[in-house]
């Protein structure tokens, strides 16, 4: 699945190509992907919208749209309103909100260009914008949503849609200012979980998905199965720090590409050569040359150094002792039993 590196670096591609554009058409090809609404209800509301902005929450992408005029607030260098001469920014119209889920895809392409016949078949939903583009959502597993909702929404109104919950209860991320030592001192001091699953809980910080929960406790040296309000106020300190820096490291190098993952552009990641306990399992660990462990933890496979990252109190595994005679002395005779 991407995560938030990989959605960040998605959004960036994209932002760069499309902020800014009018969309002057919407192909629909599988209903379910724009539900609740209709193909026809979707390409409505969206049709001669102008995507002002492409912004990111966790690993939703979120298009903001506006009025066809004043193309709004884009982000600085995305090609929005200072780059299309409008001084004002124009209404909010609503927003498209894209969740890539486990293998879904957000390419820009030429109008009418054919891809690779696997990718033109899981091709769902097609923004065509001027200037002969078009903004393809692909998803080979049929995970991934297209949403939309009316004008600017808070959480409450993600609330209410039935299908951005997940985005209304998103805690904050690991680069945001929100995210802070204090903040996850106090958050873990509250939850008698293991620490593993607790970092993918969303709710509790947003983005960080199964590589880099598995990158951060091995670059802190933590069991994965540690009891989240048993970490030392240091090992605190080391998740923070490693969950900034893996996650800004994720993002420099354009994210991790495991199986399918690629930018807005179809570029690869670069990060999974620098895995160092994610997907590394009877290889050598590269602080003590422990082979590398997998176990499967909260239904997700976790990988870890058993020498570096240590379970405090765990039973060692001893192995069991061969049976000897055992002897009584009497006096000067010896018996054996």
């Amino acid at each position: 699945m991407p995560e938030m590196p990989e959605v960040e670096t998605v959004r960036r591609t994209v932002a760069a190509r499309v902020a800014g554009r009018r969309i002057e058409a919407v192909e629909v090809r599988r209903p379910k992907f724009v539900e609740p609404l209709t193909p026809e209800e979707f390409a409505q509301r969206v049709t001669g919208r102008r995507i002002a902005e492409v912004d990111r929450r966790g690993k939703y992408l979120i298009l903001r749209l506006t009025e066809d005029g004043a193309p709004g607030g884009a982000r600085a260098g995305s090609g929005g309103a200072k780059a299309n001469g409008a001084g004002a920014k124009a209404k909010p119209a609503g927003e498209i909100i894209i969740h890539l889920k486990m293998a879904g895809r957000l390419l820009v392409c030429r109008t009418g260009e054919v891809l690779e016949p696997k990718l033109e078949k899981h091709t769902h939903v097609v923004f065509r914008l001027e200037g002969d583009e078009e903004l393809r959502h692909i998803d080979l597993r049929h995970f991934g949503r297209v949403s939309y909702v009316a004008g600017a929404r808070d959480r409450a109104g993600y609330a209410a849609h039935p299908k951005l919950k997940g985005l209304a209860a998103l805690g904050p991320e690991p680069l945001s200012p929100d995210f802070t030592y204090e903040h996850l001192k106090a958050g873990l001091a509250r939850r008698k979980t293991k620490i593993k699953p607790l970092l993918l809980d969303q709710s509790f910080v947003a983005g960080l998905g199964n590589i880099y929960a598995d990158e951060s406790l091995y670059r802190a040296r933590i069991h994965p199965e540690r009891r989240a309000n048993e970490l030392k106020p240091r090992e605190v300190r080391a998740l923070f720090e490693a969950i900034q820096g893996i996650i800004a490291e994720a993002i420099a190098h354009r994210g991790t590409t495991i199986a399918t993952y690629v930018d807005g552009e179809g570029r690869r990641g670069e990060f999974a050569a620098m895995l160092l306990a994610y997907g590394r399992t009877g290889e050598k660990c590269s602080r003590c040359g422990t082979p590398i462990e997998r176990i499967v933890l909260g239904g997700r496979s976790t990988h870890f150094c058993p020498k570096c990252q240590k379970l405090p109190g765990a039973k060692r595994r001893v192995a069991p002792r061969k049976k000897v005679a055992r002897t009584t002395v009497r006096r000067d005779q010896k018996v054996v039993q």
